[in-house]
């Protein structure tokens, strides 16, 4: 098993326009991760993702390349702005599929967070639940379905 890093992919029945909306447009990302999104959608741009009650995870944007990559440094604790040593990288990759666009979500770096190895497994572990919810969610609002 890879301890450093994850990897999921979903196919949406959407085109990938809608997808590339979905994970890079503020309004909508706040309907599917967490309840408030800010997105400078710019090489270097500022983003924020606030979960009522778990604080807000910022973020750097590393990547864009509409309608194909979408990345993001983000700090792997709440409320603190992302830095080497605090911070994993999360990349977007959407391809076309027979059945819409399949979007994979891969989040690298656990291995160069400052913290022991069992709270880095710990991180990634939470972060494996996290895009497992949190993708499914998408998949539903997409679909039209409220999560």
């Amino acid at each position: 098993m890879d301890s450093t890093s994850i990897t999921r992919s979903v196919v949406i029945s959407a085109p990938r326009s809608t997808v590339w909306a979905a994970i890079t447009d503020a309004d909508k990302v706040a309907q599917w991760f967490g309840q408030q999104a800010e997105i400078d959608l710019a090489v270097g741009g500022r983003a924020e993702f606030t979960w009522d009650g778990h604080g807000t995870s910022r973020a750097i944007v590393t990547e864009v390349d509409e309608p194909n990559c979408f990345g993001f440094r983000w700090a792997a604790d709440r409320d603190t702005d992302p830095v080497e040593g605090n911070s994993t990288l999360v990349r977007f990759t959407l391809a076309e599929h027979e059945s819409g666009t399949e979007l994979t979500v891969t989040e690298t770096g656990f291995d160069t967070l400052d913290r022991d190895a069992d709270a880095r497994n710990q991180q990634r572990e939470g972060n494996i639940q996290g895009w497992h919810a949190e993708l499914d969610e998408l998949v539903a609002y997409l679909h039209g379905v409220k999560a």
